[in-house]
């Protein structure tokens, strides 16, 4: 028995009150007890659940998540990730093949847009690798090409090496980058700068990197290279 019961039958039974009287009197202090204990438990569930949503009200969604929020993108944001991605000499691709319907397969494998294809210009081309890069959260998919091959490597087949001998001024052979286009291709839905439906837009970038941007159905396509602008405009034409 609680004290608190304790005080009042003591209370009330030296009132001389009737028995069922003091029952009813004790009851009634029992429920108001557990009354006033549901009255904290509540008060105190409502404060944790203020504090969750005071917590989560302070965050972006996905920062909550540790999940990169994707913001839209443009075409610039694009080629400044390709030339990041390959400023290293040291730089990786996940996937190598000279044989691009194997890249475009393994890009799929990615999540690459169903109406991925290669456009003419390009499909005949050596293709030396592909990646999937990420810019400010969105997944764009990028195919390499070889720009310059020689007809003896092309029928050697097997791999062909990014890197080529070339002569120097003086005579001497060395070796040297050989010449890439990389074609990037995302959804258009995740640009807030897509090109219009059958223009073409040039753009360039720092250390010499030319660009040439255009939508197709519901893609946009991003061609980006270090070779002169003329280079891969003559490249692109034949699309």
């Amino acid at each position: 028995m609680s004290d608190l019961e304790r005080h009042l039958r003591q209370h009330y039974e030296e009132q001389k009150l009737p028995d069922d009287r003091v029952r009813a009197i004790l009851s009634a202090g029992r429920a108001a007890a557990r009354a006033r204990i549901r009255r904290r438990l509540l008060l105190a569930a409502a404060a944790v659940v203020l504090a969750g949503v005071g917590w989560f009200g302070l965050r972006p969604v996905g920062e909550s998540l540790h999940v990169p929020v994707a913001t839209l993108i443009r075409p610039e944001d694009v080629g400044a990730e390709v030339a990041r991605f390959f400023a290293p000499t040291g730089y990786t691709l996940s996937k190598v093949s000279s044989s691009p319907p194997e890249l475009l397969a393994w890009l799929q494998s990615q999540g690459a847009p169903p109406g991925l294809a290669l456009p003419r210009g390009l499909d005949g081309l050596p293709s030396f690798g592909c990646q999937v890069l990420d810019v400010k959260g969105q997944r764009v998919f990028l195919i390499c090409f070889f720009l310059d091959v020689a007809p003896a490597e092309l029928a050697a087949g097997g791999m062909i090496k990014p890197e080529m001998v070339v002569t120097a001024p003086d005579g001497s052979m060395m070796k040297k980058s050989r010449p890439l286009v990389h074609l990037v291709v995302a959804p258009a839905a995740a640009f807030r700068e897509a090109p219009a439906p059958g223009a073409r837009v040039r753009f360039s970038g720092g250390d010499s990197w030319t660009y040439e941007t255009w939508t197709q159905s519901d893609l946009v396509y991003v061609a980006a290279t270090t070779v002169p602008a003329d280079r891969l405009a003559e490249v692109l034409r034949m699309m």
